[in-house]
């Protein structure tokens, strides 16, 4: 009975990787391991192997429908400038066609560095608020900044305000997700994005989490980045554990709408509940100049969106790029494209953190680098305090923002936010913010990695196998 039962639950599962997985390779690897683990490699498909969430059709369906209203909300159209360089109006067009959203004018988005400037300006934003406050985050923590946030949103509550929170199932965990619960107390509403072992996924997967970073105040002022709700990001000379540099971003105006709409979308897949487009969608001033368009990334129908915009970004830059990411592992279509750029005469710089906080992603980006090292990329690694950081820039006029790192996971398996802003005063200030870092840096020269022990080398080796998953 056990070896039919074995048969039987092993197909099951190689099938699926068989129909499911995109790479061949990957569909080998997990239709060998469900085979010859008995039930161990079935159950280790299903939980480290799906990654992809099939939605229901009546819920792809409201997702169009919002889609194509917020483009009716746009009530005249985006034009860049005459001057925009060649790169940047070439990527207004492969974005648009690679998102489906338009791009938004009339916005101002301003950088916040820190925690210590992000905090005071969120709770600000929460304490102003009189209609609702839609807040998304992957990590919130137990701890001073976690528990004033808490507070900040269950005094809003009180005063009528509606309020809903939206948490991971894996990023948070159990004690915060119990501290959390205080918001119920106070009449707001809080959701936990894909539990392992509960509604409405149904199936116990550390992967489709949401990496998302969003809080919107009553529609009009909008904030998204790198930061989690967590002290970790706040610096002060106190604290326990090392603090983490990153930048988050306060918006407004009509690109509020599409943020908006994503997060409702999230909320409509944890908690079944539509959200009225009456109940927070004032009408949008314009109160800036930048232009914005949403990029919502995920394994769903918005699969590897934000994966191809970089990759259109890296082919339609004319003079630079510059990357900042805490996690660095690409692939063999990243390493070429870049590749590729420098020959075509484009500067790309690559800013990493020296010391990673998680240390097999380390050892599995450090494999990569020697190569693009050889073919002229520039990378400097950048001291602690550690960079969380996540931007990419091109051309002074052109950026990428948000919550996805450079790694299989943010392209295929989490469900993430980024702005793709065209404003050259924006993508000039961050430039300086990223260059005043690496100029504390080491610019790693060729040959510098290769000199490293056999053990080591070895060790960034097997790192490397299980880089898909990191």
């Amino acid at each position: 009975m056990a070896v039919i039962l074995w048969v039987l639950v092993s197909s099951v599962a190689a099938g699926h990787a068989a129909l499911r997985k995109r790479d061949p390779r990957a569909a080998a690897m997990w239709m060998a391991i469900s085979i010859f683990l008995p039930f161990a490699g079935a159950l280790s498909y299903w939980v480290f192997g799906i990654n992809r969430l099939k939605r229901p059709s009546a819920f792809i369906a409201r997702k169009r429908s919002r889609r194509r209203s917020s483009r009716h909300r746009i009530s005249h159209p985006a034009l860049l400038s005459p001057g925009t360089p060649p790169g940047v109006s070439a990527m207004e067009g492969i974005s648009r066609r690679v998102t489906g959203r338009p791009l938004v004018p009339g916005n101002r988005i301003i950088p916040l560095y820190e925690g210590n400037e992000a905090f005071p300006a969120m709770l600000t934003a929460i304490g102003a608020a009189r209609n609702s406050i839609n807040m998304s985050t992957y990590i919130l923590d137990k701890d001073a900044v976690g528990h004033r946030t808490i507070a900040a949103l269950c005094a809003a509550a009180r005063e009528g305000v509606q309020v809903r929170v939206l948490i991971d199932g894996v990023g948070t965990d159990r004690s915060a997700i119990a501290m959390a619960r205080k918001l119920r107390e106070a009449g707001a509403k809080l959701a936990v994005f894909h539990p392992l072992f509960g509604l409405p996924f149904r199936k116990p997967s550390i992967n489709l989490r949401n990496h998302r970073k969003l809080l919107i105040v009553d529609g009009k002022v909008g904030f998204t980045g790198g930061l989690n709700i967590t002290s970790r990001h706040f610096f002060t000379r106190l604290k326990k554990k090392p603090p983490v540099r990153d930048i988050h971003f306060r918006v407004e105006g009509p690109i509020l709408l599409q943020m908006e709409e994503i997060f409702a979308l999230d909320w409509q897949a944890s908690r079944a509940e539509v959200l009225e487009r009456k109940d927070f969608f004032p009408q949008q001033d314009y109160p800036g100049a930048d232009l914005i368009r949403a990029v919502p990334s995920g394994p769903d129908e918005d699969l590897e969106h934000i994966y191809e915009i970089i990759l259109g970004a890296l082919r339609s830059a004319r003079n630079h790029v510059l990357i900042m990411t805490p996690y660095f592992i690409p692939d063999r279509v990243i390493i070429q494209t870049m590749k590729s750029a420098v020959l075509a005469g484009v500067s790309v710089s690559l800013f990493l953190p020296k010391k990673s906080d998680h240390p097999m992603v380390q050892w599995a980006s450090n494999t990569y680098l020697p190569e693009l090292i050889k073919s002229g990329v520039r990378i400097v690694l950048i001291p602690p305090p550690f960079v969380h950081s996540k931007l990419m820039l091109m051309d002074d006029a052109w950026s990428l923002i948000g919550s996805a790192n450079l790694d299989p996971r943010s392209f295929r398996l989490n469900f993430e936010f980024d702005l793709e802003v065209f404003s050259p005063d924006l993508t000039v200030e961050l430039k300086n913010y990223a260059e005043k870092l690496a100029a504390a840096g080491i610019p790693l020269k060729p040959g510098i990695l290769e000199g490293r022990p056999l053990g080591v080398r070895l060790l960034e080796g097997v790192a490397r196998i299980f880089s898909p998953y990191l």
